[in-house]
Formats: structure tokens, sequence, C-alpha cells
């Protein structure tokens, strides 16, 4: 239930507010903002494995500095493989949703870190590299920037794959009830 929560805010997310700043103290609400005067605040990072549609590609991430000086990881959109990466020009203003961060499952000798290809992003070493005041999460661009594919914004699982595994051992459950009844049938 709490995965169809999530989804239902993610698809319902408020109206875009037009704010120079996400909130200083607070997490990731999942609300649409729109944030003016953002600009680079580093090199982008290929995050490398990041299907889409079962087609091989690279989520492109940013940091992003605010308005006010703080600092933001910013997902600018998904590219296949395939494609060059197109120039990365920031619009004046920026709209999209502010998501807590999924870290991801990695091998031991992933490729960890900051900039370029990574396989995940090493936040700690990120923000050693730019210092300053870092707001928690991701904003998820929403258009992406040109030349890029949106992101789907769902949970890693969907609460639809928690409902047919708890339908599965349901199942599994009525199937087990049924052969010990035979089975206490057959020695009485």
């Amino acid at each position: 239930m709490d995965k169809l929560r999530l989804e239902q805010a993610l698809a319902a997310g408020p109206a875009a507010r037009a704010m120079t700043a996400l909130p200083a103290s607070a997490l990731p609400d999942l609300a649409r903002y729109r944030l003016a005067g953002a600009r680079a605040g580093g090199p982008a990072i290929l995050l490398a494995n990041s299907l889409l549609d079962g087609m091989p590609g690279q989520r492109v991430l940013q940091p992003l500095q605010l308005g006010d000086g703080s600092l933001l990881l910013a997902d600018l959109g998904w590219r296949a493989v395939t494609q060059p990466l197109p120039a990365l020009q920031l619009p004046p203003q920026l709209s999209g949703q502010w998501l807590p961060w999924h870290p991801r499952w990695t091998l031991p000798d992933a490729r960890q870190g900051g900039e370029g290809v990574v396989d995940a992003v090493d936040l700690a070493a990120l923000r050693r590299r730019y210092p300053g005041r870092w707001h928690a999460g991701v904003f998820i661009l929403q258009p992406p920037v040109a030349g890029l594919q949106p992101w789907p914004l769902l949970p890693p699982l969907s609460a639809q794959r928690h409902f047919a595994y708890a339908l599965q051992w349901l199942l599994l459950g009525f199937c087990l009830l049924w052969r010990w009844r035979r089975w206490a049938r057959s020695v009485a």
C-alpha cells in the first residue's frame, strides 16, 4: 500500500510553484517546482545501465547551483547509448519534480563517481568536490533538456508487482492446503 500511495503522489503532484529555491530544511516532497536562475554547477554525470523500454542508455545527471547558492542534483533526461550526447543547454526556468534519491544496486567493481560515465553516483564524493549546502534528493526535469527523453517517474518496484507477489503466495498457500487435505484423506 505504501508503493501505491507513492505512485499516486507522483502522478498527482501539486501544480508547479514558481520558486527560485527549494525549501531550505525540507526533504524531497514529490512536488513540482519551477526553478529560475539555476545554472550548471559541474560537468554532466552519465548514469550507465539505465534501461528504458528495454533499450540500453544513460540517465544524464548534473549538479545545479540554484539562485540562492545551494546545490542540487538534477536528472536532465535519458539518452540511448547509440545517440550522441546533445548540448546540455539549460532553459532559464527549469520545471520538474523533486524526488528522493534512489541508490542503485551495483557490483563491488562498479564505477562510482561524480563525473563522466558511472554505474552509481557517489554522493559523498560529489559533495566533497562541490562544497556547499546541498538539497537532498534529485530534481527530475519535466520536460527534459532538448535532445533527451523523459525518464519515467515511478518507484523502482511498482505496487502492481507487490500485489502480484502477494497473489502468488496466496495461490501457493491454497495449493499447499489442497495437497495437505488430499494427503490427510489418504492417510485416514
